[in-house]
């Protein structure tokens, strides 16, 4: 994780700063740094209150703090290991690529997250792969947060 950020302060440090806004990124990095640790807590404090969290695990977005809470508290009590590997960034939007296990399985994802003027997070997407492994969370996550498990069926 400190060679993507190093790298991503360097690229910074080129741009023309008349032409910039700078936001700073410490709420991105305290919120990477406690989903490494798989900590809600402070994870959440580096959100926005009006954070919408778009996800593969249910199909409609999650709007607000107190609702993306018990999307991120479940997925973090699921999944054993979040491992950023890069994190990229334009303006005020970033990409953090990263693995995460969950039982044998281990999923490749990718996070579009945006910062508001006061660097909080207020928007979330997530992308994963491979799909069996998605379902596999899903079916685990989804029955908690009142949506129905899915399955997987070959087409005949």
């Amino acid at each position: 994780m400190k060679g993507a950020l190093a790298l991503a302060s360097q690229r910074l440090k080129s741009i023309n700063k008349k032409d910039y806004a700078m936001i700073v990124t410490a709420h991105l990095d305290a919120w990477l740094a406690a989903l490494g640790k798989r900590h809600v807590e402070g994870a959440m404090a580096q959100m926005a209150d009006n954070v919408t969290f778009r996800s593969p695990i249910i199909p409609v977005p999650f709007e607000g703090k107190e609702q993306v809470s018990k999307v991120l508290s479940q997925l973090l009590d699921t999944i054993e290991a979040f491992d950023l590997q890069l994190l990229l960034r334009n303006e005020a939007d970033f990409v953090a690529i990263f693995t995460i296990r969950f039982g044998d399985h281990t999923i490749d994802g990718m996070d579009r997250l945006h910062l508001n003027d006061a660097g909080l997070i207020d928007a979330i997407t997530m992308a994963w792969r491979p799909l069996a492994a998605v379902v596999a969370v899903q079916q685990s996550i989804a029955p908690k947060l009142g949506g129905k498990p899915m399955k997987l069926v070959p087409v005949e």
